[in-house]
């Protein structure tokens, strides 16, 4: 890659503009928090949320009083103070109380640094995301959003344009345990990388040199001069970047380490066998089965991209909306027999041909039926 293109100026958000924002997009803050408390115990009638959910108070404290180094991380202090003041003004304005705001800010990371070893939460796989700068229309950005159908409305709008200077598409992907780092300060790195950098190149320095304040999720970037890479962060203390494959571009899918043999496949191998070994899972578990099918969905994902000739845009279209196992669209089946809830849907398929300036867009109904052709957007 060429080398790395750095913003000179840096517009810091206004906290009490994103506080506002936020309380208004969520009107009923107090009350997504107890769904989303819901969500994490679903299906463990033998887990005491309390018991799980003991000492987050005193952690999400903590991590608010441990600033990042300034000479570590010189763009870090205006973010620390946007952060504080912006949570300040979310309580004052939605009556949050200190263990809600725990709650809403600190729960992934509390559950798999703390919470998980006093509690048997469950993860749901997220999604998959190519990008190939030339197929038979030109470029190609397409995404899967898989999760269960909970609460799920379908979006009566257009969906919203990308601006394309540095284009990043991320999914989930995470442990039920992960070591805690020495750096645990919320900061928001994915809004840092957007406001410092303007390439694939700077923003794979960024997120590398920010490794340690985030996890959970792999992401694919991408940039203006058709430049791309995927970087998969299953966990806070591992990070690992992958240049563009056999298609000239990239791809990501959710709750994977494409090479188990790296440090971070084997990191996550270990941590995933403490988790089943502490809750005396057997080898036949849903955890076990959910990680399965999580790999076979990354591995016919690959070998598509990977076989020889070019991709089209038809057949791409295909393999993503088609049910599995023959094609990636998940049709709410459940990975394991003893599976009873959480079952997971293809939601929405949004796919973007950049060069023909278009967005197509397969959303399931209310009553979470697929449709059989997309709407059609022009960007």
């Amino acid at each position: 890659m060429k080398a790395t293109s750095v913003k000179t100026k840096i517009n810091i958000p206004d906290p009490l503009v994103e506080a506002k924002q936020e309380a208004t997009t969520f009107s009923n803050l107090a009350h997504r928090i107890e769904i989303g408390l819901e969500r994490v115990f679903k299906d463990d009638s033998f887990v005491d949320p309390d018991s799980m959910l003991e000492g987050i108070e005193a952690f999400h404290k903590e991590r608010m009083a441990k600033m990042p180094s300034r000479t570590r991380y010189p763009e870090a202090p205006p973010w620390v103070d946007f952060v504080i003041a912006r949570d300040q003004h979310l309580q004052e304005r939605t009556g949050l109380s200190d263990r809600q705001m725990a709650i809403h800010r600190s729960l992934g990371d509390y559950r798999c640094f703390r919470g998980t070893l006093r509690a048997h939460p469950k993860l749901v796989e997220k999604c998959r995301v190519v990008y190939i700068p030339e197929t038979d229309r030109g470029q190609l950005h397409i995404k899967n959003v898989d999760d269960p159908a909970i609460e799920w409305k379908p979006d009566p709008r257009a969906p919203k344009v990308w601006q394309e200077e540095l284009v990043m598409d991320g999914v989930g992907s995470g442990l039920h345990i992960d070591d805690e780092p020495d750096e645990i300060f919320p900061l928001p790195v994915h809004r840092m990388a957007r406001a410092h950098c303007a390439d694939v190149p700077g923003a794979v320095d960024f997120f590398t040199r920010y490794s340690k304040f985030w996890s959970g999720s792999n992401l694919l970037v991408r940039d203006r001069q058709k430049r791309s890479a995927a970087i998969e962060k299953t966990s806070r203390n591992f990070i690992e970047v992958f240049p563009p494959d056999s298609t000239g571009g990239s791809h990501i899918s959710g709750m994977v380490c494409r090479d188990p043999n790296s440090p971070q496949g084997r990191y996550v191998t270990a941590k995933r066998k403490q988790f089943l070994d502490r809750f005396h899972q057997p080898p036949d578990c849903q955890e076990n089965a959910f990680w399965g099918a999580c790999d076979k969905a990354e591995q016919k994902l690959a070998a598509f991209l990977n076989k020889p000739g070019h991709r089209t845009v038809e057949e791409i279209f295909t393999l993503f909306t088609t049910p599995w196992p023959k094609g990636l669209n998940k049709p709410g089946k459940p990975y394991h027999p003893k599976q009873t809830s959480m079952f997971e849907y293809t939601l929405v398929t949004l796919a973007r041909l950049m060069d023909e300036r278009k967005t197509y867009r397969w959303q399931r109904d209310a009553e979470c039926r697929y449709p059989d052709q997309p709407e059609v957007y022009a960007i």
